[in-house]
């Protein structure tokens, strides 16, 4: 979308090109941080874009800029979205309001000379490490991918508990960059007497494979040639093994042990227990209701994503569910009609994980934290422990740790908006609770 420029019509020299910043508070627990970049022509002529960062939004070209005395204009009117403020000599500050789809928001804007960057956080591990570790390769066979990842192991003479780390879905590698989670657990075990194997999704980082086409099946089988890889290391007890699964890596962990008796315990964080398509709906309540959307709206976006979910479940080619789904919505956005035609979807949102929950029979631990909006824990963690014990398991812990997001940060709403901005990566109570748990695993 090409820019149309505005005009500077300002009598007293005011120079109002630069790089603009300031939060919009969306609702009492979520915050956004709003960036605009003003730009000056040879010819005195303003253009701008605009920055989400907790959206990942850069670079949006807005419509129009006016600055006329001390009022500036900053129009996108044709996505419904305008900024108007009053600017501040004396303070260098621009003090006014966004709005957007009728809703109107304060915002104040100060001047900054560059957008913020992401930093290391505290906890993030920092060599030398007081153990070692080491870059792995295994292959899985019966899929022609091999595997890359890092096996951490204690300096000991003796063979140590072993875990694996299982990721949630997405494009994870094996240290969950960016946030770093999996380093930072990795990291927390070893150091504690467990060895640890955390490796790359197939597809991605140095593992081979396409990860498009993958679905939670295939992972599944990854994982399961991580454990027999796990047992030829000599740093491993054979006899203590456990399954460490976060998100979607906790439908993972749960197919894998059901089919295993070499599995001592299985850890599920931001566990799910719901079926698939359950799951996404859920998570679409929580995250819209906490960016303030009108209930209403929730309603038929729910009711929407719904219709979507039987089309892909359908056997019909690809071009008859898109054609059904662009009757539904025709404004649908390319690359949200990309994602629902993924065979991982259509494998997700039937997947129901509790006839593989009635089959494990280790210890289970499953942890999420109250303000999990991607995997409410409500629902969850009931259905987790009533598959369970169903099947005959009496070695169920279930625990909802307040105040902790799906990545167990410390958190205000629990919207994954905030993610990136929680300078904690894991929350010290949350590693507590799995270390304590693991350690009773015998």
């Amino acid at each position: 979308m090409s820019s149309l420029f505005g005009s500077s019509l300002n009598p007293l020299g005011v120079e109002i090109a630069g790089i603009w910043l300031g939060k919009v508070k969306v609702t009492e627990q979520l915050e956004m941080r709003f960036a605009y970049v003003i730009s000056k022509s040879e010819t005195g002529a303003l253009s701008a874009t605009l920055n989400i960062l907790e959206q990942k939004a850069f670079n949006i070209p807005m419509e129009k800029v006016i600055f006329s005395n001390d009022s500036v204009t900053i129009d996108f009117s044709s996505k419904g979205i305008m900024y108007k403020g009053i600017y501040h000599a004396d303070t260098d500050l621009i003090t006014g309001h966004f709005s957007q789809a009728g809703k109107s928001f304060p915002l104040e804007l100060a001047r900054v000379d560059e957008l913020p960057k992401t930093t290391a956080r505290a906890q993030t591990p920092q060599r030398p490490f007081p153990y070692s570790e080491e870059d792995v390769a295994f292959s899985n066979p019966s899929a022609g991918v091999e595997l890359a990842g890092t096996l951490t192991f204690p300096k000991s003479d003796k063979p140590s508990p072993a875990v694996i780390l299982i990721a949630g879905s997405g494009r994870n590698d094996r240290n969950g960059t960016p946030m770093g989670h999996f380093l930072l657990l990795s990291d927390y075990l070893t150091r504690n007497g467990y060895v640890v194997l955390r490796s790359d999704k197939r597809g991605v980082g140095k593992s081979t494979g396409n990860y498009g086409e993958a679905t939670t099946e295939d992972f599944a089988s990854d994982i399961n040639v991580a454990v027999d890889y796990l047992k030829t290391r000599k740093e491993v007890d054979v006899k203590r093994i456990i399954l460490i699964g976060h998100s979607e890596g906790t439908l993972i962990a749960p197919m894998v042990a059901a089919g295993r008796k070499d599995i001592s315990g299985m850890v599920l964080m931001g566990a799910v227990g719901i079926r698939g398509d359950e799951l996404l709906l859920s998570q679409i309540r929580a995250m819209s209701a906490v960016t303030g959307m009108e209930q209403a709206d929730i309603d038929t976006l729910v009711e929407q994503n719904r219709s979507y979910y039987a089309i892909i479940k359908t056997d019909e080619s690809n071009e008859v569910k898109t054609a059904k789904i662009k009757a539904i919505n025709p404004d649908i956005p390319a690359n949200e009609l990309k994602m629902l035609l993924k065979p991982w979807i259509r494998y997700f949102i039937s997947f129901d994980p509790k006839p593989f929950l009635k089959k494990v029979d280790c210890p289970v631990l499953a942890i999420s934290g109250s303000i999990d909006l991607q995997c409410p824990p409500g629902q969850n963690l009931a259905e987790i422990a009533k598959a369970l014990k169903a099947g005959g398991n009496k070695h169920c812990t279930v625990m909802q740790v307040p105040g902790l997001n799906h990545l167990f940060q410390t958190a205000k709403s629990g919207s994954p908006l905030e993610y990136e901005n929680i300078d904690e990566i894991i929350a010290p109570v949350a590693l507590e609770s799995i270390l304590t748990w693991v350690m009773s695993v015998k």
